[in-house]
């Protein structure tokens, strides 16, 4: 049994308000387990508003929190059932850190979320061993709570996406407070009417006091800006313009290479074959040689890109439009 000492440091360290731990162990398969109770045994009755401390019923669950040293975390709570002592009405207690029904602490829903907005939802679910089903429960909820509020102070308003499934063209659209970080919607879909349908929520005040939309090239946001936001400057993200450019230069590598593919498999005389092969090995583990920043290129990399450009004429041009984009974006 731990100590005393033990249980109160892990409590500090818990940092959930309200919340102390009363034991904790490591299981294999659900990493550090923490038990907790709530330091308040008495609770406000949600009908009458009458205190009461009577427990009608104990429910203990386990819910996933933020990782400690890299280890995976359950909450051991208890989702007692209270009993009215004035009105009789029995309710289970609401718990500030998680949410009824869910399995995940509010400040772990967060955190995916977080890094949902800027991978994919299959990745995430990967990196923090959650299920894609999970997420998308996490979002629709999310959605859900911030329909209920209106920004308040909004200048620069981000609108951006979230891939549902790499590579399906399967997006829910984000919007978020550039200046703040703050998250202020998330939608099913990203299309020009379900965006205006949520924008005309918050109002024609919030609408007017933007001054800035931040948008990638995605062409119903830039409607959506003009319509909901004539007024506003729509500026297009750096980032996304490079991760286009990043895309359409990896795409022009694929394509190179099967070209000349092609052009290995047609040729009749032995020492062209040869000399086409040369050429193709030039492209072999060239993919993130292109992507990377020239300034960042080692010297056998500074050689290759040399080699592809000098061979790859197409190809080169599309580098060379990246990385002077690059420079041009580093200037301003």
């Amino acid at each position: 049994m731990p100590s005393n000492s033990e249980l109160s440091l892990l409590t500090k360290c818990l940092d959930l308000d309200d919340v102390k731990v009363i034991n904790f162990g490591f299981i294999p398969e659900f990493g550090l387990v923490i038990s907790v109770e709530n330091k308040c045994p008495i609770v406000e009755c949600p009908k009458c508003q009458s205190k009461t401390g009577r427990v009608n019923r104990n429910d203990s669950q386990l819910i996933r929190d933020l990782p400690m040293m890299g280890k995976m975390v359950h909450l051991n709570i208890n989702r007692r059932q209270m009993r009215c002592q004035k009105c009789g009405h029995k309710f289970v207690e609401e718990l500030s850190y998680v949410k009824k029904n869910r399995k995940f602490t509010n400040r772990m829903v967060e955190k995916i979320i977080k890094e949902v907005i800027n991978s994919d939802i299959k990745n995430t679910a990967l990196n923090n061993e959650v299920s894609e089903q999970e997420i998308q429960t996490m979002l629709k909820d999310k959605g859900e709570e911030l329909k209920k509020g209106k920004p308040v102070g909004l200048k620069k308003l981000g609108i951006d996406e979230i891939a549902l499934e790499k590579g399906k063209q399967n997006y829910c659209a984000v919007l978020v407070n550039i200046e703040t970080g703050e998250l202020l919607g998330i939608l099913e879909k990203r299309n020009k009417e379900e965006l205006i349908k949520y924008m005309k929520e918050w109002g024609e005040e919030v609408l007017l006091g933007i001054e800035e939309v931040s948008i990638d090239m995605w062409r119903p946001y830039q409607k959506v800006a003009e319509e909901m936001m004539p007024e506003a400057e729509v500026v297009v993200d750096r980032f996304h313009v490079m991760k286009q450019i990043n895309e359409e230069l990896d795409k022009a590598r694929r394509s190179a290479k099967r070209e000349m593919e092609l052009r290995i498999k047609k040729a009749k005389n032995k020492k062209k074959k040869q000399e086409l092969k040369s050429q193709l090995e030039i492209l072999k583990n060239s993919k993130y040689v292109l992507l990377k920043n020239r300034e960042d290129l080692e010297e056998e990399e500074v050689k290759k890109m040399d080699d592809i450009l000098k061979n790859y004429e197409e190809l080169g041009s599309t580098y060379r439009l990246k990385e002077k984009l690059r420079q041009i974006f580093r200037a301003c």
